[in-house]
């Protein structure tokens, strides 16, 4: 549900929202004598508090160490009426929605919430024309398609159009290769750009891609490559501790066969006497 109530997509934007959380930060100042910003508007969906609106203004009281008094309004309406609120929080320009990311915002309502057409169209500073066509989409793919209604609002609106679209793609398309080709493009530019660093420094490394997100070792771990590769080398650590263990204990018994060798021979040599 988290996700609902943020349009924005964190990918390839992590250097601008960090520049607009530390410039927030320096707003607020100091924790003992805080300035307060604007309210963080929250609602509470039954389980726990959700922020509806007031992302970045949470993340830089967290980056100054305060966390109490922090002043919020209580948004009360149903869960569609407070996704319609956030999504049309954040279309204004406080850290401005690309189209994009408003196009996927109301992709979400269409597809998850029972707003109407003049709602979404008023939350998400789309057209009414727009609006109207991801609902015939909706309707296309969940009844002619293996979506379910969960799935397809996971689904980015220009994912459901090139499927909608019948999927029209080169008939020798490999998407396997495709990856390949972009992880290589990747490889590259990480190599261009920091050399053998991730190699000689693997805790910085490791530290950069955990606070670029936290999300990101799950992300990882989920994906088709990362997770047999780290399977394996656990497995490959598993056999080395074995093996490892497997030496200690000869090690060891070596010492004691030694040890008792030693003592044979002074309790011998003692016997002489």
């Amino acid at each position: 549900m988290v996700s609902v109530f943020q349009p924005r997509q964190l990918e390839g934007r992590y250097a601008e929202d960090e520049a607009h959380i530390k410039t927030l930060a320096s707003a607020i100042g100091s924790p003992q004598r805080p300035t307060l910003l604007d309210p963080i508007t929250v609602w509470w969906g039954g389980d726990r508090w959700y922020v509806v609106d007031g992302h970045h203004r949470l993340k830089a009281y967290e980056k100054v160490g305060l966390a109490t008094g922090i002043p919020v309004d209580v948004f009360r309406g149903s869960l569609d009426e407070a996704m319609a609120h956030s999504a049309a929080a954040n279309s204004k320009d406080r850290l401005g929605m690309r189209l994009d990311d408003k196009l996927n915002a109301a992709w979400r309502l269409v597809v998850v919430s029972g707003l109407s057409k003049s709602q979404i169209v008023a939350a998400c500073a789309v057209s009414n024309g727009t609006v109207g066509n991801m609902r015939k989409i909706k309707d296309m793919l969940l009844n002619s398609s293996e979506h379910s209604t969960e799935t397809l609002g996971e689904v980015s609106w220009r994912e459901a159009k090139l499927e909608a679209d019948g999927n029209v793609r080169d008939p020798n398309f490999d998407p396997s290769e495709a990856v390949k080709r972009r992880a290589e493009a990747y490889r590259r530019s990480l190599i261009r750009a920091m050399g053998d660093r991730p190699f000689v420094d693997t805790e910085g490394f490791g530290l950069a891609l955990l606070s670029l997100d936290a999300r990101l070792p799950e992300k990882l771990m989920q994906s088709d490559v990362w997770f047999p590769a780290v399977r394996q080398t656990l497995a490959n650590m598993k056999t080395d501790a074995l093996e490892a263990a497997d030496i200690s204990a000869r090690i060891g018994l070596a010492k004691i066969g030694a040890e008792v060798t030693a003592l044979w021979d002074a309790a011998e040599a003692d016997s002489d006497y």
